[in-house]
């Protein structure tokens, strides 16, 4: 313990004293971290997009008790992105030159195939071509608002027949899809025929009253099945109803998936580069040599590399989570849970690097290789979900890592069951690489 605690003093000595290594390793991850989270949270900007009005009618449609219009579609549009108004040519340019994400094209004629119902307006979408991702984006926000106006419309022409019906049942005035007037109603023909026929009969037609009883009967079945008008239309509008639970403030998973992954990319790559760098310098400077000597153990010297890279992991996620509950609108808390879960994942990570020290000759090849298997298993465990991919992601530390953190910001409660397993996933994949690491090193240094 005494020679673990000299080596441990030893190094934090010398990063206190390399002031610039000392600002790199504050500074790299906070850039990293803030670089990561506006590239994953791009998706909640709201993108420009170009509105071309073809429809110079400025015309309206009934629906219902008012009337809409392109503007009331355009003040739709404007809730999910930032319409900025211009001619087709201008749009064109707009979308060649990057200044707009998708261009929005209302048709002439609009209102008129609207109102009409004969065929229903086309609204064309053009996404840019320059960023795929965020033209899928845009593309699922106009299908969503699409949907809604959709909806909305639909639940009102819903009602307005289901007010055609009662008006042809009880008779009245109508005034519904671009049509007016005066219906007698089925109930007022029902006492109408009925009268006729006993006016018939009492003047001795009573055959010819008889042959009004089709007709009498006609009314009657109508009268019964249009009742049935009110269920099937509820059940035409709204066959299935969805129910999104809201998501509580401060937890919104888009925000909280992209600070994860900051945390993930940028602790990381400071775990891992500090547990290759640290193991394999000692080698360069020949310290494994004085090792066998008896002076310090193999596996103590393995085991500090690995708890100085946790403890600067520690510091450092200690300063984002900082940084982001003061500068950010997510709901950081937990405050009791980040320590352990920042130390399970800073050990992990400086394990994975001390394997790739032990095996690498040189601090330089040590450094190379150690970035360029982090960076691929980074991102693996950033977005695989599913398949032999998340199985590698598994059994590497920065997938564990990454559902932690994520647990910790975007989870509204915290299963601990679960919780804890991933911080012991996290631990035995130390052991295993700590391990892995120390049989490298004792070969190496028997050469």
């Amino acid at each position: 313990m005494t020679s673990f605690r000299a080596i441990l003093g030893k190094d934090l000595r010398l990063l206190v004293r390399n002031r610039g290594l000392l600002v790199l390793l504050v500074g790299y991850p906070l850039i990293v971290a803030t670089l990561v989270a506006l590239a994953l949270q791009g998706g909640e900007r709201r993108p420009s997009i170009a509105f071309v009005n073809n429809d110079t009618s400025n015309r309206t449609v009934r629906v219902g008790d008012r009337r809409l219009g392109v503007q009331d579609y355009e003040a739709r549009l404007s809730d999910e992105v930032d319409l900025k108004h211009m001619s087709p040519a201008d749009a064109e340019a707009a979308l060649r030159a990057g200044r707009v994400a998708a261009v929005i094209t209302i048709p002439e004629g609009f209102i008129g195939d609207l109102q009409s119902g004969i065929r229903p307006p086309v609204v064309t979408v053009q996404p840019s071509n320059r960023s795929p991702i965020e033209a899928q984006s845009i593309s699922r926000r106009l299908e969503s608002s699409i949907y809604r106006l959709n909806q909305d419309l639909a639940q009102t022409y819903i009602k307005q027949t289901l007010d055609l019906v009662r008006i042809v049942v009880e008779g009245g005035d109508v005034a519904a899809f671009t049509r007016s007037g005066n219906i007698l109603g089925l109930e007022k023909s029902d006492v109408l025929v009925r009268d006729l026929q006993r006016s018939l009969r009492a003047d001795g037609h009573a055959e010819l009253a008889a042959k009004m009883d089709p007709l009498l009967n006609f009314i009657v079945e109508a009268k019964v099945n249009l009742d049935l008008a009110d269920v099937a239309a509820t059940a035409i509008g709204n066959p299935i109803q969805l129910r999104i639970p809201p998501v509580p403030t401060g937890r919104e998973p888009l925000s909280g998936f992209g600070f994860s992954g900051a945390l993930l990319v940028s602790l990381a790559l400071v775990g891992v580069l500090l547990g290759a760098a640290g193991l394999s310098s000692e080698r360069e400077e020949n310290t494994l040599v004085r090792l066998r000597r008896g002076l310090v153990r193999l596996e103590t010297l393995i085991f500090e590399k690995i708890a100085f890279g946790a403890l600067v992991v520690l510091a450092i996620g200690a300063v984002l989570l900082a940084a982001v509950a003061l500068t950010t609108s997510l709901t950081i808390g937990r405050w009791a849970l980040w320590p352990a879960a920042f130390i399970a994942a800073g050990l992990a990570f400086a394990a994975f690097g001390v394997l790739v020290g032990a095996l690498a000759r040189e601090t330089r090849t040590a450094l190379l290789a150690a970035l360029m298997l982090a960076l691929p298993l980074i991102f693996l465990g950033l977005f695989t979900q599913s398949g032999a991919a998340s199985a590698i992601s598994e059994v590497v530390p920065f997938g564990p890592a990454f559902r932690v953190f994520q647990t910790l910001i975007v989870e509204p409660t915290i299963d601990a069951g679960r919780f804890w397993m991933r911080i012991g996933q996290l631990l035995l994949l130390t052991i295993v690489f700590g391990v892995a690491g120390s049989i490298a090193l004792r070969r190496k240094s028997a050469t």
